[in-house]
C-alpha cells in the first residue's frame, strides 16, 4: 500500500481506502476470520448472479490479520434517489432469489456458507431475546423496555415466514449510486438466511415516495396488505440486533441506540 485513509466502520472491524503499489484504488477491511470468509463468499456469489458488487482483489480469512481487499467503486454512499429506489427493489428480488438452508446469519453458523443455523426464522429471532438479557443486565435497557422487546421477539406469529438469502444490513450507506444507477452493494458480512422483510425494513430513505417505489419494484404483483406490520416488526428487530452485536463485540455506541428502539416500539 502506498496510501491509507481510514473509513468509518463497525466496532469489530477496521476499514480504509488504500492505494496499492500498482496504483489501483481499493478498500482494505480487517475483521474476524469468519466475517471475512462470509463476505468473500458473498461477493463472489453475488457477482456470479449479476448483482453489482466490488471486485475482489484479495481475500485472506486465514491470515494472521484476516482481511479482504476490493476495488474501490466510484459512487455516492447513502444517497438513493426515488428513481434509484426502484432499482433497489429489483436488486433485492435478485439477492433474495439465492437458495439458502436453515435460518440465521452465516457468520454465526458452523460450516461454509450458505449454510445457516438450524430451525426457523421465528426460532432465530427468539434467540435474540436471550442475547438481549446481558444488555439489559448492563443497565442499557430499562426493565420495562427490556420486557416489552423480549415479549415481541418471542411472539412467533410476527416472524413466521420462510427464509430467503438476505444482505443483513441493507442500508443506504451500503449502496453506492450515481443518479438512478446503483453502482455497487457493499458490506456483506452480515448476510444470511432470514425473513425478506429484514432487508426491506432496513432501507431508510430520505426522499418521500422512495420506499413505495422500492416496494412496487420488489412486489410487481402488488404490495401485501400486511407490509406495514412486517416493516415495523423488522425495523425494531434490526435495531435490537445492532445493539446486541455492538455489546458483544465491546463497542461503546450502546445508549445512543435506545431512542431509536423506543421510537420503533411506538409504531407497533
Amino acid at each position: 500500500m502506498t496510501a491509507y485513509e481510514p473509513l468509518s466502520g463497525f466496532a469489530a472491524n477496521t476499514v480504509a481506502a488504500v492505494t496499492l503499489g500498482s496504483g489501483v484504488r481499493a478498500v482494505f477491511k480487517a475483521a474476524a476470520a469468519r466475517e471475512v470468509e462470509v463476505e468473500l463468499w458473498a461477493l463472489r456469489s453475488m457477482s456470479e448472479r449479476g448483482v453489482p458488487v466490488p471486485e475482489v482483489i484479495a481475500g485472506a480469512p486465514d491470515a494472521e490479520i484476516p482481511h479482504l481487499v476490493t476495488r474501490l467503486v466510484p459512487g455516492a454512499a447513502g444517497v438513493v434517489t426515488r428513481e434509484a429506489a426502484s432499482e433497489v427493489g429489483r436488486l433485492l428480488r435478485a439477492v433474495h432469489s439465492l437458495p439458502v438452508r436453515g435460518a440465521g446469519f452465516f457468520k454465526e453458523a458452523p460450516g461454509p456458507p450458505p449454510c445457516a443455523g438450524a430451525g426457523t426464522w421465528a426460532e432465530q429471532v427468539a434467540g435474540v431475546a436471550d442475547r438481549l438479557g446481558p444488555v439489559a443486565g448492563a443497565a442499557i435497557l430499562t426493565p420495562a423496555l427490556h420486557a416489552r422487546c423480549r415479549d415481541l421477539l418471542l411472539d412467533g406469529t410476527r416472524w413466521d415466514q420462510p427464509c430467503v438469502y438476505v444482505h443483513g444490513d441493507f442500508h443506504p450507506r451500503h449502496l453506492l449510486s450515481a443518479g438512478s444507477r446503483i453502482e455497487a452493494v457493499i458490506d456483506w458480512a452480515d448476510c444470511g438466511a432470514a425473513g425478506p422483510w429484514l432487508d426491506l425494513a432496513r432501507m431508510d430513505f430520505r426522499e418521500p415516495g422512495s420506499q413505495r417505489a422500492m416496494l412496487d419494484a420488489y412486489f410487481p404483483a402488488g404490495i401485501p396488505a400486511d407490509a406495514p406490520q412486517h416493516l415495523a416488526n423488522h425495523r425494531l428487530l434490526y435495531l435490537l440486533l445492532a445493539l446486541v452485536w455492538e455489546y458483544e463485540c465491546g463497542g461503546d455506541w450502546l445508549h445512543e441506540r435506545v431512542p431509536g428502539i423506543e421510537s420503533a416500539l411506538a409504531t407497533l
